[in-house]
């Protein structure tokens, strides 16, 4: 028998349909070049696949602190950031809890807090404004003594962000903040790891753990790679809770080439960000539809009417989220441009 809580769940799911452009899972629209696939899977062909990856994954870790500037201690890998959100809410986050986070939002945090017997404090907002709701987030802190605090910034699926100075003011609540960057590159074009104070990126602050991944700008989602960064001593008690060998030794070994060349980071991120911008533009021309302000590679909008189906029969797949709204990833400009004839056709 499962446990009452887990009974009472529902699944995290994806309705699987078919369609000719597929932009429905905020996924790259360029793939990883073919040349680096072929250097990196001719070298594992060459190696022994018997044995068990890195215990410490050191290769990759060291990459990761190289091209950020961190160190190796800092940081943890695992099979997408999403292990690694379980393995820190798992860490944090214990029987009445009380974690606070935006809601609309990825819907895996609550979830995982659910799972681990916390207290979910959602706070409910509406994303017109491209800000996620800071000063409500800190009233809930306030409230409750010993909160855990959960953003994503740029948030998934509303695109927005936290205010200048938001994340500070996180950090001085004293609340344990869990950060998603997943989607940070298109915010930032891909530089900077934590949009805080220069002296909390060389001294990590103890109530601070952030989440990157390789699936979003890298182009590298089938691999399943992401990371984590914080102090040391959050990092021993985190790896306690994360399963063993959860990488493997091919998408290890990509991950660390692909940081040999951040050109392909950054040439992806330059063109999803124009056609972000374009689209956006677009879609703002249509009046029937209302689109929130992105900092992310995707947009969403709310329609005065059912969408998805309509779309998906010309051969557009996108997703359904909160409420009534719709998100887009940002594709090809063939693909957009096919998304935004779909739609002006059928809003």
């Amino acid at each position: 028998m499962s446990r009452s809580v887990v009974a009472a769940m529902t699944a995290y799911t994806l309705e699987l349909r078919e369609a000719e452009i597929k932009l429905n899972q905020n996924e790259s629209p360029f793939d990883f070049p073919r040349e680096l696939k072929e250097q990196v899977l001719a070298a594992m062909a060459a190696r022994p696949w018997n044995r068990y990856p890195d215990f410490e994954s050191m290769a990759l870790r060291t990459a990761i602190a190289n091209a950020y500037g961190l160190t190796p201690e800092n940081i943890l890998v695992g099979n997408g950031s999403n292990e690694l959100l379980a393995a820190a809410i798992g860490a944090f986050v214990g029987p009445g809890t009380p974690v606070v986070f935006p809601r609309p939002t990825f819907a895996l945090y609550e979830k995982l807090v659910t799972i681990a017997g916390g207290l979910p404090i959602a706070i409910e907002f509406e994303p017109d404004s491209g800000l996620l709701p800071l000063e409500k987030m800190l009233a809930a802190i306030r409230k409750y003594e010993n909160a855990v605090a959960i953003a994503c910034s740029p948030n998934n699926p509303t695109g927005g962000v936290l205010p200048d100075g938001g994340l500070d003011a996180l950090l001085d609540s004293g609340a344990m903040v869990l950060l998603d960057q997943a989607y940070a590159d298109f915010a930032s074009g891909g530089q900077a790891i934590l949009p805080v104070r220069t002296d909390r990126i060389v001294c990590p602050p103890q109530n601070l753990v952030t989440f990157r991944t390789f699936s979003k700008a890298w182009g590298l989602a089938a691999l399943r790679v992401g990371w984590l960064s914080s102090t040391v001593e959050n990092c021993r008690e985190i790896r306690k809770v994360k399963l063993p060998y959860s990488l493997n030794v091919i998408s290890e070994a990509i991950a660390a080439i692909a940081l040999e060349h951040p050109e392909i980071r950054d040439r992806n991120v330059k063109r999803i960000i124009a056609e972000r911008e374009r689209l956006f533009a677009a879609m703002q021309q249509i009046s029937r539809i209302r689109v929130f302000p992105t900092r992310a590679n995707f947009i969403t909008f709310r329609s005065q009417k059912p969408l998805f189906d309509a779309l998906c029969s010309r051969g557009i797949l996108i997703r359904e989220v909160a409420g009534d709204c719709l998100r887009v990833s940002i594709g090809t400009r063939e693909q957009n441009d096919a998304f935004l004839t779909a739609l002006k056709e059928v809003a």
